[in-house]
């Protein structure tokens, strides 16, 4: 499903800058995207619901599942269906990711990047089949918004992973600190719009993490 991984974005996550590849550099990405793209194991889920916009929040279908935030509520604004998306990069990749950085760190921390490159690639392609569905019937998606961003509590995993049934359907699961198994894991809501946008605009706006992001710092954002 994938054949390569954006090498720039891996870089980006290390925090190197074009003049900071030496030779040695490209070799460890060669190998680690190399065994990355061995032992992933891409798998994603999507559905599709109703919403209705009510005081409470928004609430999803009949699931009893409420989107609670003014950031949701303004990100979905325009929506009134949902898609929840679960992505995940499989178990093996954080094994291999936990045994590196116990004999060979530095080779466990580049792997841990292209992990995260790797799941959100798996992301890109799910959201493009989803893009497709919706743009057949000419409507358009919202960027994904992720529990965690903004005021949407990050304890809201525990219900989208619970109405995805992404235990049984992708094997993740959640710990009780609401961290997903395997790690290399994220979620998303996306609506469906009628109004066609950037899916990526302002989307700094909305991260917890804004004034002291790293990337911010560098000129660029995750």
């Amino acid at each position: 499903m994938i054949d390569r991984l954006n090498r720039e974005e891996i870089l980006r996550y290390l925090g190197y800058k074009d003049s900071g590849i030496t030779p040695q550099i490209e070799k460890l990405l060669d190998r680690c995207e190399s065994e990355t793209l061995k032992i992933i194991q891409p798998k994603y889920i999507y559905k599709r619901f109703p919403v209705t916009h009510e005081l409470s929040g928004i609430c999803v279908g009949e699931t009893g599942f409420v989107l609670r935030g003014k950031d949701i509520r303004e990100h979905l604004k325009n929506c009134n269906e949902i898609f929840l998306l679960g992505v995940t990069a499989g178990i093996e990749l954080d094994r291999k990711i936990r045994r590196y950085m116990v004999t060979e760190p530095d080779i466990g921390v580049v792997l841990d990047s292209c992990g995260i490159q790797a799941v959100e690639q798996i992301a890109d392609m799910a959201e493009q089949e989803i893009e497709a569905c919706v743009s057949s019937e000419g409507y358009h998606l919202t960027w994904r918004f992720s529990p965690g961003y903004g005021d949407l509590p990050l304890d809201t995993q525990k219900e989208l992973v619970q109405v995805l049934d992404m235990h049984r359907k992708i094997g993740v699961s959640l710990t009780d600190s609401c961290l997903m198994v395997p790690s290399k894991s994220v979620t998303a809501i996306l609506g469906i719009s009628d109004t066609k946008r950037d899916k990526r605009e302002n989307k700094c706006d909305f991260c917890n993490n804004r004034q002291k992001c790293i990337f911010r710092k560098r000129g660029t954002r995750c």
